[in-house]
Protein backbone atom coordinates (compact mmCIF):
# COMPACT_ATOMS: atom_id res chain seq x y z
CA UNK A 1 0.00 0.00 0.00
CA UNK A 2 1.07 3.59 -0.62
CA UNK A 3 0.02 6.53 1.53
CA UNK A 4 -2.94 8.41 0.14
CA UNK A 5 -2.01 11.63 -1.61
CA UNK A 6 -5.42 13.04 -0.67
CA UNK A 7 -5.61 12.12 3.02
CA UNK A 8 -7.06 14.78 5.28
CA UNK A 9 -4.17 16.72 6.76
CA UNK A 10 -3.99 16.31 10.51
CA UNK A 11 -1.53 17.42 13.14
CA UNK A 12 0.19 14.40 14.66
CA UNK A 13 2.42 14.35 17.75
CA UNK A 14 4.98 11.56 18.03
CA UNK A 15 6.25 11.30 21.58
CA UNK A 16 9.67 9.81 22.16
CA UNK A 17 12.99 9.93 20.34
CA UNK A 18 14.18 6.35 20.34
CA UNK A 19 14.26 3.66 17.67
CA UNK A 20 10.63 3.93 16.58
CA UNK A 21 9.76 7.64 16.65
CA UNK A 22 11.61 8.87 13.51
CA UNK A 23 10.14 6.16 11.30
CA UNK A 24 6.61 6.73 12.60
CA UNK A 25 7.01 10.47 12.07
CA UNK A 26 8.25 9.93 8.50
CA UNK A 27 5.32 7.65 7.68
CA UNK A 28 2.83 10.32 8.72
CA UNK A 29 4.71 13.19 7.07
CA UNK A 30 4.96 11.63 3.59
CA UNK A 31 1.21 10.96 3.79
CA UNK A 32 0.61 14.69 4.10
CA UNK A 33 0.32 15.20 7.85
CA UNK A 34 2.03 17.82 10.02
CA UNK A 35 4.21 16.08 12.58
CA UNK A 36 5.52 17.44 15.86
CA UNK A 37 8.16 15.47 17.76
CA UNK A 38 8.61 15.65 21.51
CA UNK A 39 11.04 14.08 23.92
CA UNK A 40 11.88 14.74 27.55
CA UNK A 41 15.39 15.51 26.29
CA UNK A 42 15.34 18.38 23.75
CA UNK A 43 18.60 17.24 22.16
CA UNK A 44 17.10 13.81 21.53
CA UNK A 45 14.02 15.39 19.93
CA UNK A 46 16.30 17.38 17.60
CA UNK A 47 18.13 14.19 16.58
CA UNK A 48 14.81 12.41 15.98
CA UNK A 49 13.66 15.37 13.88
CA UNK A 50 16.73 15.11 11.65
CA UNK A 51 16.41 11.33 11.33
CA UNK A 52 12.70 11.59 10.48
CA UNK A 53 13.60 13.93 7.64
CA UNK A 54 16.20 11.49 6.32
CA UNK A 55 13.72 8.63 6.39
CA UNK A 56 11.06 10.70 4.63
CA UNK A 57 13.56 11.52 1.88
CA UNK A 58 14.49 7.84 1.64
CA UNK A 59 10.85 6.97 0.91
CA UNK A 60 10.51 9.68 -1.72
CA UNK A 61 13.81 8.82 -3.44
CA UNK A 62 12.69 5.21 -3.79
CA UNK A 63 9.24 6.24 -5.03
CA UNK A 64 7.43 4.74 -2.04
CA UNK A 65 5.66 8.01 -1.23
CA UNK A 66 3.43 10.19 -3.46
CA UNK A 67 5.64 13.25 -3.13
CA UNK A 68 8.13 14.97 -0.89
CA UNK A 69 7.09 15.90 2.61
CA UNK A 70 6.90 19.71 2.77
CA UNK A 71 9.79 21.47 4.43
CA UNK A 72 7.54 22.42 7.33
CA UNK A 73 6.10 18.90 7.80
CA UNK A 74 8.23 18.32 10.91
CA UNK A 75 8.63 20.45 13.99
CA UNK A 76 9.92 19.96 17.52
CA UNK A 77 7.88 20.64 20.64
CA UNK A 78 10.03 22.14 23.38
CA UNK A 79 7.39 21.45 26.03
CA UNK A 80 4.69 18.82 26.30
CA UNK A 81 2.15 21.66 26.45
CA UNK A 82 3.06 22.44 22.84
CA UNK A 83 1.21 19.34 21.59
CA UNK A 84 -2.08 20.43 23.10
CA UNK A 85 -3.83 21.15 19.80
CA UNK A 86 -2.94 17.99 17.88
CA UNK A 87 -5.46 15.61 16.31
CA UNK A 88 -3.47 12.43 16.95
CA UNK A 89 -0.86 11.40 19.51
CA UNK A 90 1.39 8.39 19.02
CA UNK A 91 3.24 7.56 22.23
CA UNK A 92 6.52 5.82 21.42
CA UNK A 93 8.58 6.15 24.60
CA UNK A 94 10.41 3.35 26.42
CA UNK A 95 8.55 0.09 26.98
CA UNK A 96 7.91 0.78 30.66
CA UNK A 97 4.35 0.59 31.93
CA UNK A 98 4.52 3.29 34.59
CA UNK A 99 6.35 5.71 32.31
CA UNK A 100 3.61 5.33 29.70
CA UNK A 101 0.89 5.76 32.34
CA UNK A 102 2.50 8.91 33.69
CA UNK A 103 2.91 10.45 30.24
CA UNK A 104 -0.67 9.73 29.15
CA UNK A 105 -1.95 11.14 32.44
CA UNK A 106 -0.12 14.40 31.69
CA UNK A 107 -1.52 14.42 28.16
CA UNK A 108 -5.09 13.84 29.23
CA UNK A 109 -5.32 17.32 30.70
CA UNK A 110 -3.82 18.91 27.57
CA UNK A 111 -5.48 17.22 24.61
CA UNK A 112 -8.80 18.01 23.00
CA UNK A 113 -11.55 15.50 23.88
CA UNK A 114 -11.66 14.26 20.27
CA UNK A 115 -7.92 13.65 19.93
CA UNK A 116 -6.91 10.06 19.19
CA UNK A 117 -4.40 8.67 21.70
CA UNK A 118 -2.34 5.76 20.35
CA UNK A 119 0.40 3.82 22.09
CA UNK A 120 3.12 2.13 20.07
CA UNK A 121 3.73 -0.44 22.79
CA UNK A 122 5.15 -3.66 21.39
CA UNK A 123 3.37 -5.85 23.86
CA UNK A 124 1.91 -4.18 26.97
CA UNK A 125 -1.87 -4.24 27.40
CA UNK A 126 -3.79 -1.10 26.52
CA UNK A 127 -6.05 -1.85 29.50
CA UNK A 128 -3.06 -1.55 31.83
CA UNK A 129 -1.60 1.52 30.14
CA UNK A 130 -4.92 3.40 30.29
CA UNK A 131 -6.02 2.09 33.70
CA UNK A 132 -5.54 5.39 35.54
CA UNK A 133 -7.07 7.67 32.89
CA UNK A 134 -10.45 9.37 33.11
CA UNK A 135 -11.09 8.69 29.40
CA UNK A 136 -9.61 5.27 28.55
CA UNK A 137 -12.13 4.89 25.74
CA UNK A 138 -9.96 6.98 23.38
CA UNK A 139 -6.72 5.03 23.92
CA UNK A 140 -5.73 2.41 21.36
CA UNK A 141 -2.61 0.47 20.41
CA UNK A 142 -1.05 1.25 17.04
CA UNK A 143 1.98 -1.01 17.03
CA UNK A 144 4.35 -0.06 14.21
CA UNK A 145 7.23 -2.41 13.43
CA UNK A 146 10.85 -1.37 13.03
CA UNK A 147 11.82 0.23 10.67
CA UNK A 148 8.46 1.96 10.90
CA UNK A 149 8.77 3.95 7.68
CA UNK A 150 9.20 0.71 5.69
CA UNK A 151 7.41 -2.09 7.51
CA UNK A 152 3.84 -2.32 6.14
CA UNK A 153 2.09 -3.60 9.24
CA UNK A 154 0.43 -1.68 12.06
CA UNK A 155 -1.18 -3.89 14.69
CA UNK A 156 -4.30 -2.18 16.03
CA UNK A 157 -6.12 -3.21 19.19
CA UNK A 158 -8.05 -1.70 22.05
CA UNK A 159 -8.25 -2.34 25.75
CA UNK A 160 -11.20 -3.40 27.83
CA UNK A 161 -12.61 0.14 27.83
CA UNK A 162 -11.50 1.34 24.39
CA UNK A 163 -14.47 2.53 22.33
CA UNK A 164 -15.09 0.57 19.09
CA UNK A 165 -15.06 3.84 17.13
CA UNK A 166 -11.55 4.54 18.47
CA UNK A 167 -10.31 1.25 17.05
CA UNK A 168 -12.03 2.01 13.73
CA UNK A 169 -10.43 5.43 13.56
CA UNK A 170 -6.98 3.93 14.20
CA UNK A 171 -7.53 1.29 11.51
CA UNK A 172 -8.54 3.92 8.97
CA UNK A 173 -5.64 6.17 9.95
CA UNK A 174 -3.15 3.34 9.45
CA UNK A 175 -4.67 2.56 6.06
CA UNK A 176 -4.58 6.24 5.03
CA UNK A 177 -0.81 6.46 5.59
CA UNK A 178 -0.24 3.39 3.43
CA UNK A 179 0.05 0.77 6.17
CA UNK A 180 -1.71 -2.58 6.41
CA UNK A 181 -3.72 -2.59 9.65
CA UNK A 182 -4.01 -5.93 11.42
CA UNK A 183 -6.76 -6.09 14.03
CA UNK A 184 -6.08 -7.74 17.37
CA UNK A 185 -9.59 -8.77 18.37
CA UNK A 186 -8.73 -9.93 21.89
CA UNK A 187 -6.16 -8.25 24.08
CA UNK A 188 -3.03 -10.33 24.67
CA UNK A 189 0.51 -9.47 25.71
CA UNK A 190 2.70 -9.05 22.64
CA UNK A 191 -0.13 -8.74 20.11
CA UNK A 192 0.38 -11.11 17.15
CA UNK A 193 3.77 -10.44 15.62
CA UNK A 194 5.80 -10.15 18.82
CA UNK A 195 4.37 -13.41 20.19
CA UNK A 196 5.14 -15.28 16.97
CA UNK A 197 8.60 -13.77 16.61
CA UNK A 198 9.64 -14.45 20.20
CA UNK A 199 8.45 -18.06 19.95
CA UNK A 200 10.99 -18.48 17.12
CA UNK A 201 13.68 -16.58 19.04
CA UNK A 202 13.15 -18.78 22.12
CA UNK A 203 13.64 -21.96 20.09
CA UNK A 204 16.62 -20.44 18.26
CA UNK A 205 18.36 -19.65 21.57
CA UNK A 206 17.55 -23.14 22.87
CA UNK A 207 19.16 -24.76 19.82
CA UNK A 208 22.35 -22.70 20.23
CA UNK A 209 22.37 -23.34 23.98
CA UNK A 210 22.08 -27.11 23.45
CA UNK A 211 24.93 -27.12 20.93
CA UNK A 212 22.70 -28.25 18.08
CA UNK A 213 24.02 -25.54 15.75
CA UNK A 214 25.91 -22.27 15.77
CA UNK A 215 24.11 -18.92 15.86
CA UNK A 216 25.26 -18.36 12.27
CA UNK A 217 23.70 -21.61 11.06
CA UNK A 218 20.46 -21.12 13.02
CA UNK A 219 20.02 -17.72 11.35
CA UNK A 220 20.92 -19.21 7.97
CA UNK A 221 18.39 -22.02 8.40
CA UNK A 222 15.59 -19.52 9.08
CA UNK A 223 16.55 -17.15 6.26
CA UNK A 224 16.75 -19.95 3.67
CA UNK A 225 13.82 -22.18 4.72
CA UNK A 226 10.47 -21.01 6.06
CA UNK A 227 11.69 -17.43 6.36
CA UNK A 228 12.05 -17.03 2.61
CA UNK A 229 8.47 -18.28 2.09
CA UNK A 230 6.81 -16.05 4.67
CA UNK A 231 6.37 -13.02 2.39
CA UNK A 232 4.02 -15.20 0.31
CA UNK A 233 2.60 -17.80 2.69
CA UNK A 234 1.96 -17.25 6.39
CA UNK A 235 2.26 -20.10 8.91
CA UNK A 236 -1.36 -21.17 8.70
CA UNK A 237 -1.44 -20.95 4.90
CA UNK A 238 1.70 -23.11 4.89
CA UNK A 239 -0.01 -25.60 7.19
CA UNK A 240 -3.01 -25.82 4.88
CA UNK A 241 -0.75 -26.29 1.85
CA UNK A 242 1.16 -29.04 3.63
CA UNK A 243 -1.96 -30.78 4.90
CA UNK A 244 -3.25 -30.55 8.45
CA UNK A 245 -2.98 -34.33 8.90
CA UNK A 246 0.77 -34.03 8.21
CA UNK A 247 1.08 -31.07 10.60
CA UNK A 248 -0.78 -33.01 13.31
CA UNK A 249 1.56 -35.98 12.87
CA UNK A 250 4.62 -33.72 13.16
CA UNK A 251 3.20 -32.09 16.29
CA UNK A 252 2.68 -35.47 17.93
CA UNK A 253 6.41 -36.17 18.13
CA UNK A 254 7.96 -32.68 17.88
CA UNK A 255 5.99 -30.44 20.24
CA UNK A 256 7.07 -32.35 23.39
CA UNK A 257 10.70 -31.77 22.36
CA UNK A 258 10.46 -28.02 21.68
CA UNK A 259 11.72 -25.51 24.22
CA UNK A 260 9.06 -24.49 26.75
CA UNK A 261 11.05 -22.03 28.88
CA UNK A 262 8.87 -19.57 30.78
CA UNK A 263 11.74 -17.23 31.61
CA UNK A 264 14.84 -16.01 29.75
CA UNK A 265 17.18 -18.91 29.02
CA UNK A 266 20.68 -19.17 30.56
CA UNK A 267 22.31 -18.49 27.17
CA UNK A 268 20.48 -15.15 27.06
CA UNK A 269 20.87 -14.21 30.73
CA UNK A 270 24.61 -14.97 30.68
CA UNK A 271 25.22 -12.71 27.71
CA UNK A 272 23.23 -9.86 29.24
CA UNK A 273 25.08 -10.25 32.56
CA UNK A 274 28.40 -10.13 30.71
CA UNK A 275 27.38 -6.95 28.89
CA UNK A 276 27.15 -8.72 25.53
CA UNK A 277 23.97 -6.96 24.39
CA UNK A 278 24.30 -7.30 20.63
CA UNK A 279 25.19 -4.55 18.18
CA UNK A 280 25.05 -1.83 20.85
CA UNK A 281 27.96 -3.43 22.75
CA UNK A 282 29.77 -5.11 19.86
CA UNK A 283 28.89 -8.68 20.74
CA UNK A 284 25.77 -10.76 21.32
CA UNK A 285 25.06 -14.08 19.66
CA UNK A 286 27.28 -12.74 16.86
CA UNK A 287 30.60 -10.87 17.04
CA UNK A 288 29.84 -7.41 15.66
CA UNK A 289 33.49 -6.49 15.84
CA UNK A 290 34.01 -8.53 12.68
CA UNK A 291 30.60 -7.95 11.12
CA UNK A 292 29.21 -4.67 9.76
CA UNK A 293 25.85 -3.94 11.38
CA UNK A 294 25.32 -0.82 9.25
CA UNK A 295 25.74 -2.89 6.09
CA UNK A 296 23.24 -5.47 7.38
CA UNK A 297 20.69 -2.72 8.11
CA UNK A 298 21.28 -1.22 4.66
CA UNK A 299 20.72 -4.59 2.98
CA UNK A 300 17.63 -5.20 5.13
CA UNK A 301 16.12 -1.85 4.18
CA UNK A 302 16.84 -2.29 0.47
CA UNK A 303 15.21 -5.73 0.57
CA UNK A 304 12.17 -4.21 2.26
CA UNK A 305 12.04 -1.57 -0.49
CA UNK A 306 12.19 -4.29 -3.15
CA UNK A 307 9.33 -6.19 -1.56
CA UNK A 308 7.25 -3.07 -1.05
CA UNK A 309 7.59 -2.20 -4.72
CA UNK A 310 6.20 -5.62 -5.61
CA UNK A 311 3.05 -4.96 -3.59
CA UNK A 312 2.32 -1.31 -4.50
Amino acid sequence: MRPSAHADRERVAVLGAGTMAPGIAAAFAVAGHDVVLWSRRPEAAAEAHAEAGRRARFLVERELAPGPAPDDAFSVAERLDDVAGVDVVVEAIAEQLQAKRDLLAQLEALLRPDALVATNTSGLRVTDIAAELAAPERVVAMHFWNPAHLMPIVEVGGGERTAPETVERAVELARAIGKQPVRVEREVLGFLGTRLQQAVVREAIALVQAGVASAEDVDLAVRTSFGIRFPVTGPLESADLTGLDVIAAIHEYLLPDLDRSTEPQPALRERVAAGDLGVKSGRGFHDWGVRDADDLIRRRDEELVRRLRLTT
